[in-house]
């Protein structure tokens, strides 16, 4: 199943294979109840306050989408966590919901609302992956269902090998750039926690970087002074000091190159730029015109307000806003 499906086309795939009502009907707030196993683990407050003001002035224009609980007269939500906690917090008594006849709900259904709606953070979708995987479903499967390559999913899949130090890394890195300081960890695990011991956060780039400049540092060199050639075996142990000045080099390095960009921006000031405000659901950003998605020309690369790295979303998803050249 495709993440490029319009939200109309989640619910029809929610409501596959189960009775529903129909249309929406408004269902007393104190009835409902969250789903404990759904994939969203935490929500960002501030988004929640910004939605609550828009259902205070607006009403929830989606309804949510609940399945009968086993206790007589209460439901249990599918899809809508977010739009419910909104809903509470703007003070409603009553929200529009579809109701489905009691039973499990579709995990994949769930993670794929919640991709869609406002993206999980790595640790959700990790453990996501990992309870799939326990419950029977391969790497493949998981792809399928979700409409996600393959190594997307085995990315995810991987941070449950992943000791604590870098685990802790996805608070402020992408699966990205931790999953290839993970992969140079196995080779060379103390080098690795050293560098994270020193660093908060990594770009994919930088990631990418530091993984490369560890394996190639591997066995030392005369110019390291970690000894004679041939006093290591090739897949010798980096010592912490060696390390710790592959962060140096590469602090150095990226000052050197902030300044030519710095120099470049100077010249370029005069070339006039295309600014194109864009929204995507709920969410404001701009249109990256200078690269092409991924995923092919029926998706776009958006920048999300706020956002340290921009992602693909279905063209037909964005709106435009405002066109800027100056």
């Amino acid at each position: 199943m495709a993440l490029d499906l319009s939200f109309k086309q989640l619910i029809d795939a929610a409501e596959d294979g189960v009775a529903a009502t129909g249309q929406p009907t408004s269902i007393s707030i104190d009835r409902i109840d969250e789903d404990p196993d759904q994939p969203r683990r935490s929500f960002d407050e501030q988004k929640l306050d910004e939605l609550a003001e828009s259902v205070r002035l607006h009403g929830v224009l989606q309804p949510i989408v609940l399945r009968q609980a086993t206790e007589e007269g209460r439901y249990v939500i599918v899809m809508g966590a977010r739009r419910y906690r909104a809903a509470k917090r703007a003070g409603l008594r009553e929200i529009p919901a579809f109701v489905h006849a009691a039973g499990s709900a579709d995990r994949y259904v769930q993670m794929i609302e919640n991709i869609q709606r406002d993206d999980l953070n790595a640790p959700e979708i990790a453990a996501f992956v990992a309870d799939r995987l326990e419950q029977g479903d391969n790497q493949a499967d998981i792809s399928r269902k979700l409409g996600k390559p393959r190594d997307w999913v085995s990315r995810y899949a991987s941070v449950q090998s992943m000791p604590e130090f870098l685990r802790s890394k996805l608070a402020g890195s992408s699966i990205r750039a931790v999953y290839e300081l993970y992969q140079a960890w196995r080779e060379q695990p103390n080098a690795v926690e050293t560098i994270c011991a020193a660093q908060e956060s990594f770009t994919d780039a930088h990631a990418r970087q530091l993984a490369r400049k560890i394996r190639s540092e591997v066995g030392g060199t005369h110019a390291d002074g970690e000894g004679a050639a041939g006093a290591q075996s090739e897949r010798g142990p980096i010592s912490p000091q060696v390390a710790l000045r592959l962060i140096e080099r590469d602090r150095v390095t990226a000052a050197a190159e902030k300044r030519t960009k710095s120099s470049v921006h100077r010249n370029e000031r005069m070339i006039p730029s295309l600014t194109i405000r864009v929204r995507h659901q709920d969410r404001a950003g701009c249109l990256l015109v200078d690269r092409l998605a991924s995923q092919g020309s029926r998706h776009a690369v958006l920048l999300v307000d706020g956002a340290d790295e921009a992602e693909e979303v279905p063209a037909s998803t964005i709106t435009i806003e405002e066109i800027i050249f100056a």
